[in-house]
């Protein structure tokens, strides 16, 4: 791998707080970059950025929630300016529900949280990355978007449905330096990343995802991974 180092940019990852997107945000600090982390519980925040260290900034934001959407990513690029890394991390799962059963409102919640507040957060920040000519946008999707399961209807369509956003949008974008990359993980483990690192049994790691997402910021410019799918070697 590049010897990556983000000392000179800002990163926002939504969902920032716990799970695959604490991990995120603590590499992309780790590496040097500047974050600002969102998320919908302010004290869960609080605690992450400071954990994470004095660079990574806070900000309470429901991805279910347009105007909140537009309200802080104004915040966001008013305290920091435009940011180089965007990562749509945030998500809700929707599940164990067969589609005879399922209600509205959770279709609605988990397609207005994984597609339509992805769009809106991209759409909010991409004038600034337009204007630069330059930007990452990391859309952390799922093999539940390349492969569909039962009682997994909503979060498999909102997974899918994010696949067609980001190829769509890359072909916008790609001639002003732009990069829309999709990282499709199998069964994540986002417990601390404390254990062994290899053998039977072990499911990829939320840490694997977050060293992914450097990695793939350290590239040439030249270079677009465009879709990237991440495995446990042998859960």
């Amino acid at each position: 791998m590049y010897n990556v180092d983000l000392t000179a940019k800002f990163a926002v990852v939504t969902g920032g707080s716990r799970g695959v997107g604490f991990h995120i945000a603590q590499a992309l600090s780790t590496a040097g970059a500047r974050v600002a982390i969102t998320g919908r519980n302010a004290d869960t925040l609080e605690d992450a950025a400071e954990e994470i260290g004095e660079h990574c900034h806070p900000y309470v934001c429901d991805q279910k929630a347009p105007k909140t959407i537009q309200e802080v990513s104004e915040a966001i690029v008013n305290d920091h300016g435009t940011p180089d890394i965007l990562v749509n991390n945030a998500a809700s799962i929707s599940a164990g529900r067969a589609v005879v059963d399922l209600p509205l409102k959770a279709w609605r919640e988990t397609i207005d949280t994984n597609l339509t507040g992805v769009f809106l957060t991209t759409q909010a920040f991409l004038p600034g990355m337009i204007e630069r000519e330059s930007g990452d946008i990391f859309m952390i999707s799922s093999m539940s978007g390349k492969k569909g399961d039962r009682g997994w209807a909503a979060y498999c369509a909102s997974k899918f449905g994010l696949q067609g956003l980001s190829q769509c949008l890359q072909y916008e974008v790609r001639e002003r330096n732009i990069r829309v990359m999709v990282v499709n993980p199998s069964s994540i483990n986002t417990d601390p990343d404390v254990g062994p690192t290899e053998g039977a049994g072990l499911h990829l790691h939320a840490a694997d995802v977050a060293a992914t997402i450097v990695h793939m910021c350290g590239i040439p410019r030249r270079t677009l991974i465009r879709d990237m799918d991440i495995w446990g070697t042998n859960p």
